[in-house]
């Protein structure tokens, strides 16, 4: 949000920081891949077991949760109320997401995060953020729908599929917020052909780099409470319930 209109209105002053923080290490991480970007190899194979894909779905979850209530909490250019509101509600969506998938058995591979630094006192900074995570998000719900059906696991595939199309109306809601307007695509970009492949593009937010503010902590419960107050949100049911593994493993 800009002074005088209170709007996310990306501003042009530190584009060259959040440009370089957000590519600044995906060269090299593009050579290594996601698994490795957490210090594991799970991704070297080139295909990820069911379990591997709903843990950096998490992953990505708990960095979104983290963006969100920082932006919340410790922003410090002018929000308006409705503005506000609409965050809370993107925030209430996101930690529902975790939660689903922590049902389901995942857990996230990294609790601690890096934001851009330029993000708490530049509302363009932060557009320009969500925006792009969001964008990377429904890649890879995409690519994660399109892996689970492969694999025959349609209930997880079309939590998938709720998950994405959920991660679809935060960037329509952002880009009106930034004053972009609601898009001209009559479909998601498919992005990504494995949720692996969006490793380079979230791999800055989990090994900091130039122009890095953190680690941030995924906020807790408790926390989450305190900016979400009384909101009377219903969270949706997915269509996976449980998971439960193969017996020949996690996968």
């Amino acid at each position: 949000m800009n002074e005088q209109t209170g709007t996310t209105e990306p501003t042009t002053s530190n584009e060259r920081t959040r440009r370089g923080f957000l590519r600044g290490l995906a060269g090299t991480l593009a050579l290594t891949g996601f698994g490795q970007a957490f210090g594991q190899d799970r991704a070297s194979t080139g295909t990820l077991d069911h379990a591997a894909v709903l843990d950096l779905a998490a992953t990505a979850e708990a960095l979104a949760v983290t963006l969100y209530h920082q932006a919340l909490t410790t922003a410090t250019f002018r929000m308006d109320g409705d503005t506000a509101e609409h965050l809370r509600a993107v925030l209430d969506a996101e930690a529902h997401h975790l939660e689903v998938l922590r049902s389901l058995g995942a857990a996230p591979l990294a609790s601690r995060f890096y934001l851009p630094r330029e993000l708490l006192p530049d509302a363009g900074a932060f557009a320009d953020t969500a925006l792009h995570l969001e964008a990377v998000f429904i890649g890879a719900y995409l690519a994660a729908t399109h892996q689970f059906a492969q694999q025959g696991q349609p209930e997880l595939a079309a939590t998938a599929a709720q998950l994405g199309a959920s991660e679809a109306q935060h960037l329509t809601l952002l880009s009106q917020l930034a004053g972009l307007g609601p898009g001209d695509l009559t479909l998601p970009a498919a992005s990504f052909r494995r949720v692996a492949d969006a490793g380079p593009a979230l791999a800055p937010f989990l090994r900091g780099g130039p122009g890095a503010l953190g680690p941030v902590a995924l906020p807790q419960a408790e926390q989450l409470r305190l900016v979400l107050g009384q909101r009377a949100a219903t969270p949706g049911r997915p269509f996976a319930r449980t998971y439960t593994p193969s017996p020949r493993g996690r996968g």
